[in-house]
């Protein structure tokens, strides 16, 4: 989900590119996650959280393949470089996409209420964060653009997401690029006791407007004509059932 927004405005002007992160940015990633979600955290809890995020990315770079996961970093240099000068580069912001097929062994049926309200459809974006002097920049539209552009050319129709329901800028900037909230695919209630288990919104948006397109044609078809027809064809048969002897 996205960070609050902040209204720090660097000084100076920058030049903003998204690109795929190297494993070698693990270190620089982390820290533009804690500058995101927790600036100005207390040490300790900044300590715990930061361990448990430069964790996390070390498994995303070494335990899922290049094919499954999207790993992208917004990358600032001055306005006034001559060009896009990697030594004066600095890493703004992380954004990631996790495609990797569901566990077949892990059935739906068997998974608890709590368990199904952390699961997410896939493919699924997330860890979306912005350094708070680089905000309001179009980062974030960048960020979701490039995992956008990764979830299309392997073939899927959809790209999942969830935000906090308190956060009214995140939801703002996603339903700005199109994104509708929606419900787990699996169709359980996952909401616990008193919705305590699950604070987040579901979302999604139809990535590839040519599978999007076709879907509504399909939908026309079976709205405008297969069912009058079928509906005919039921008015006919109830009149010969109901009929004289």
């Amino acid at each position: 989900a996205l960070a609050k927004k902040a209204s720090s405005i660097p000084e100076e002007q920058f030049l903003y590119y998204v690109r795929e992160g190297q494993r070698s940015e693990i270190k620089e990633i982390t820290n533009v996650l804690m500058d995101s979600f927790h600036h100005g955290s207390q040490p300790t809890f900044d300590s715990y959280i930061k361990r448990y995020k430069y964790n996390h990315l070390q498994m995303c770079f070494d335990a899922i393949p290049d094919c499954d996961r999207g790993l992208f970093v917004a990358c600032a240099v001055p306005a006034s470089s001559s060009s896009l000068d990697e030594e004066k580069e600095q890493i703004v912001g992380f954004c990631s996409v996790d495609g990797r097929t569901p566990d077949p062994s892990c059935k739906i049926e068997f998974l608890t209420p709590s368990t199904l309200a952390g699961t997410s459809p896939r493919p699924y974006l997330s860890d979306l964060g912005v350094c708070v002097v680089h905000r309001r920049r179009g980062i974030g539209n960048k960020l979701v653009h490039a995992c956008e552009q990764w979830t299309i050319k392997r073939g899927y129709e959809k790209l999942y997401l969830k935000v906090e329901k308190k956060n009214v800028g995140g939801i703002g900037l996603y339903s700005a690029l199109g994104y509708k909230k929606t419900k787990l695919p699996w169709g359980k209630d996952t909401g616990g006791v008193d919705g305590r288990w699950d604070t987040t919104v579901l979302m999604e948006k139809y990535v590839d407007e040519s599978m999007q397109n076709e879907r509504k044609k399909r939908t026309w078809i079976k709205n405008q004509l297969w069912k009058p027809i079928k509906n005919s064809v039921d008015r006919c048969s109830a009149r010969v059932t109901n009929g004289p002897p």
